[in-house]
């Protein structure tokens, strides 16, 4: 663990969770940190409680004296103060990376649109069933920079599209990406540059290193890998594949056509297709890291489902309600649907606008047997209509209030329905984040 930060000019932007912790940790490897923020009275705050330079005014004459710009994940690489930076010559890293040039023992990097917190989740689990040391750490729990330990560890990190944007040195030890498919074009404006932002997780991988991707996404399955030489290992939940599949809720393991059994996972508490694609990923990771099977079969079978992924909250006078308020894309969405095609559903849908494309949602909805109706709310509201109306989807109901959406369908449900919030879209145009949505469900349904 070498220090590059010791006596350098550091500018922190952004001073949120990420921010904060990136300045304690550069303070005690005795950085000179500057501190912005667009909220001034935000940044105010921090003048007495660290020993910081506090920076009202980006330009020129900041930057240029600038050894290293540190972003938060809220901060993208398109910000005029990025392109400033590197106009300059000054080295521009997230806070993700930050933390991972500072740490001893293995970084395990899991990203990908949906799968990447239960996945990182599982493995952590595992890890500490088997009395290894680990930290769950980066877009899950608490920021990597908080989590700096003084003796070698596992540290599991989950990796959003942000933090990687503005990747330089990251090495992972082990490289997940559990799948790719649209999201977040409103900061990435494309979805190559998405694709392009997912795959940094490879971009300096040493052929000491693992790769685990999954062989049933059609974009991960057409990447060129020709230039990586470390090892790559396939899963798939559809294929009998050379890697790791499931048949019968058996996991298997095929390398020069020979297979070997590694564990039984028929006693899985996760519901749905794509949380047993989790799970494989999941023990591909631990086998990596030399876990015997028992213990992962053990561990994989006593792992709870997350709160707000597709979390059973309660049954009123035989409606089923469920909060999966992470379903904050249309691909995930249509995963929970798949999840709940035996039983008539009313899903809630809608929020924040990610500039997301409803069309093939709206297209799944009206395949599925199992959707009587869509209750929507939320700043997309607009957007889901007409995708719904293009694919003469009519049974939907447009409702402005949240809370009202779920009184809506509580009233409406008959017995035997689920109540379904997957909402494939993002929270703030109500909420700071999906969790207080979810929370929110939960205490509406649990008062009814």
């Amino acid at each position: 663990m070498k220090n590059r930060f010791k006596y350098k000019n550091i500018l922190i932007i952004g001073m949120g969770k990420s921010g904060e912790s990136s300045l304690e940790l550069l303070s005690k490897f005795k950085a000179f940190c500057y501190c912005y923020d667009d909220n001034k009275e935000k940044l105010k705050t921090f003048e007495n409680l660290h020993d910081c330079n506090l920076v009202f005014d980006l330009d020129e004459e900041i930057i240029k004296i600038m050894d290293f710009v540190i972003l938060s994940p809220g901060i993208s690489i398109f910000s005029e103060v990025v392109k400033l930076a590197k106009l300059y010559g000054v080295e521009v890293i997230s806070e993700l990376e930050l933390g991972t040039c500072l740490t001893k023992g293995r970084i395990i990097g899991i990203t990908g649109t949906n799968g990447k917190t239960t996945t990182c989740s599982l493995i952590h689990h595992i890890l500490k069933k088997s009395n290894k040391p680990s930290v769950l750490c980066g877009n899950v729990g608490d920021p990597i920079t908080q989590n700096i330990m003084p003796y070698k560890c596992n540290y599991v990190v989950e990796m959003s599209s942000f933090q990687l944007e503005s990747l330089n040195h990251l090495k992972p030890d082990i490289a997940v990406i559990t799948n790719i498919t649209p999201n977040h074009l409103d900061r990435h404006l494309t979805f190559e540059n998405y694709i392009e932002a997912k795959c940094n997780i490879l971009k300096n991988i040493s052929k000491h290193s693992n790769i685990i991707l999954n062989y049933d996404d059609n974009v991960l399955r057409k990447l060129d890998l020709r230039h990586v030489e470390c090892n790559i290992t396939w899963v798939s939940i559809k294929e009998e594949i050379e890697g790791y599949f499931v048949k019968n809720s058996k996991v298997y393991f095929k390398q020069n056509n020979k297979t070997k059994y590694i564990c039984n996972i028929s006693d899985v508490k996760l519901v749905g297709e794509h949380n047993v694609l989790n799970v494989l990923i999941a023990v591909a990771v631990c086998k990596a890291l030399k876990i015997k099977n028992s213990k992962i079969e053990e561990a994989v079978n006593s792992f709870l489902p997350l709160k707000h992924r597709l979390q059973f909250v309660k049954n009123v006078n035989g409606i089923d309600f469920v909060n999966d308020s992470k379903s904050t894309s249309p691909d995930s969405t249509i995963t929970a649907i798949k999840s709940y095609s035996k039983k008539p559903t009313i899903l809630i849908l809608g929020g924040s606008d990610k500039d997301t494309n409803f069309d093939y949602l709206a297209n799944k909805i009206v395949q599925s047997k199992s959707i009587k109706k869509v209750v929507i709310c939320g700043q997309t509201a607009k957007k889901i209509i007409s995708s719904l109306k293009k694919y003469k989807f009519e049974n939907f109901v447009d409702i402005k209030d949240f809370e009202d959406a779920i009184y809506y369908c509580y009233k409406n449900a008959c017995y035997g329905d689920t109540v379904l919030l997957s909402p494939a879209c993002a929270s703030f145009d109500k909420f700071t984040c999906f969790e207080e949505r979810g929370e929110r469900f939960i205490e509406v349904v649990k008062n009814l």
